[in-house]
């Protein structure tokens, strides 16, 4: 019976998943000519949405670890689901930093193009989808532990989705404002 559960769960996320790809593809190749005018863009570009889903997928294991071992509560009401968060939000913006510098000093020197813009792009796409994914995170992972389903199983690929095409929204958006 658990087994025959767990298959589902992981089968309905990985369906989410593909489903999250295909719309976050599908938004980029619709902007795909008009980003061809920002060098650097396509370096930046598998970096910045990897990292979305890594950190928000990370925040929600931790957080179903600390569901299982009952260290939180389904109320959400905890000090560690806050840490936890406030972690989420502080890697993202250094690591978004480092992948903006890399990105740069990559266009540079490979290309010649001198464009310190780009160094600011990753890091206010991901403050902006970040607003959004890491609380939409615990949420998720309380509801689904809430309603007895294992959070290991599905927010995995649940936030992978989600904070791609959340990344892509937001690139395209700090793009539009930036350039």
């Amino acid at each position: 019976m658990g087994s025959s559960r767990d298959f589902l769960e992981i089968m309905s996320s990985q369906l989410v998943a593909l489903t999250g790809g295909v719309i976050a593809g599908t938004l980029l190749a619709i902007f795909t000519d008009k980003l061809f005018f920002l060098p650097g863009f396509f370096i930046l570009l598998p970096g910045f949405l990897e990292l979305k889903g890594a950190i928000a997928g990370s925040m929600a294991a931790r957080l179903g670890t600390e569901l299982h071992t009952r260290k939180i509560k389904v109320s959400g009401k905890s000090k560690l689901i806050a840490e936890n968060e406030e972690a989420s939000y502080i890697l993202i913006l250094f690591i978004s930093l480092i992948l903006g510098v890399f990105t740069y000093l990559l266009t540079y020197f490979l290309f010649g193009h001198n464009n310190p813009r780009i160094i600011f792009i990753p890091l206010v796409a991901a403050i902006i989808s970040s607003i959004l994914l890491f609380p939409l995170t615990v949420k998720m992972t309380l509801w689904l532990y809430k309603h007895h389903k294992d959070p290991d199983n599905v927010m995995g690929p649940y936030v992978t989705s989600i904070g791609d095409i959340e990344s892509i929204i937001a690139l395209l958006f700090t793009i539009a404002i930036l350039t």
